[in-house]
């Protein structure tokens, strides 16, 4: 008996040693980055940018933090772009402030008061998703620091927008524009030519249109590559108007654009792999010792009848 008790011990112990194996593989730090390449706003009012990051923790919860900000191109200078990024960068980690320290997941930095950022996982955790907001109009770029989109698995989305969705109060503001003013926007891939839509007049659903006939990389998409986070903010987290432009499995390193039509805004959406939780869920100590308990009930009885029938 007590040697069948010592196999069903060294059994247990062989599960604790594979899961603890699992626990004990990290994700290395700076696994997932984004750089994030700002400019200067070109309205000239208080207008939103703001950009939620998403991770997890190995094997474990995934967490959020919002960094926002309102800028206003007549209240910045203009020989200081960096000014700007640097104010982005206090937004997030300000928003990273209500969590507790172990579940901060992410550090964001920005290149040598450059104006550009970038946002990485630390180690044991690893990005899942980013969406940059921004309705105040300026160019902006994105890369993963010399990899291509497609070869690290990130995908992309490009969800243009109204400014009117974030600025309108009732009873305060005029009614609701549901329509493009006049201005363009451009998209560039690689620092190639960039394709340039005329926004006069349309809706976001036609100039969404627009851009994917002429992106031969995008295709038009009535489903978001990710749900959008739920807040009581609804101003910033606006709900998914049903359409936006997908970019799967972009080859390129890089991606620009820029808006010039001041009701417009857009939503850049980045999907990371998500692929460090273990396929073996990890057992907690206390599921082990309950383990441990059935196992020797169970020979313990067969034990008890073994010997009740000699």
């Amino acid at each position: 008996m007590f040697r069948s008790i010592a196999s069903a011990l060294l059994l247990t112990a062989g599960l604790t040693a594979m899961t603890g194996a699992v626990a004990a593989v990290k994700t290395p730090a700076e696994q997932d980055r984004l750089r994030i390449h700002t400019s200067l706003p070109a309205k000239a009012s208080d207008s939103l940018f703001s950009y939620t990051v998403e991770w997890r923790i190995d094997d474990g919860e995934r967490y959020h933090s919002t960094g926002l900000s309102f800028l206003n191109a007549g209240k910045v200078d203009a020989a200081n772009p960096g000014a700007i990024t640097k104010k982005l960068v206090t937004a997030i980690k300000d928003g990273m402030i209500q969590l507790d320290p172990g579940w901060r997941g992410i550090n964001v930095n920005q290149t040598a008061d450059q104006p550009e950022l970038v946002l990485s996982n630390r180690e044991g955790y690893s990005l899942t998703t980013v969406t940059v907001r921004d309705y105040s109009n300026q160019p902006l770029s994105f890369d993963l620091v010399n990899k291509s989109f497609a070869a690290d698995g990130v995908q992309l989305a490009v969800d243009v927008v109204l400014a009117a969705d974030v600025e309108y109060l009732d009873n305060f503001s005029a009614s609701k524009s549901k329509l493009a003013s006049q201005g363009l926007i451009e998209i560039a891939l690689d620092g190639q030519n960039p394709v340039q839509i005329r926004t006069d007049g349309k809706t976001t659903a036609q100039i969404e249109a627009d851009l994917a006939r002429h992106l031969k990389v995008a295709k038009l998409s009535n489903q978001p590559l990710f749900p959008n986070l739920v807040s009581s903010d609804k101003r910033n987290n606006k709900p998914f108007d049903n359409s936006e432009v997908q970019l799967l499995n972009l080859s390129a390193k890089s991606l620009s654009i820029n808006v010039t039509d001041p009701a417009v805004g857009v939503l850049v959406k980045f999907k990371f792999k998500d692929d460090n939780h273990a396929s073996v869920k990890v057992a907690e100590p206390r599921s082990l010792l309950m383990l441990l308990g059935v196992l020797v009930a169970l020979l313990i009885g067969w034990q008890w009848h073994k010997k009740r029938k000699v």
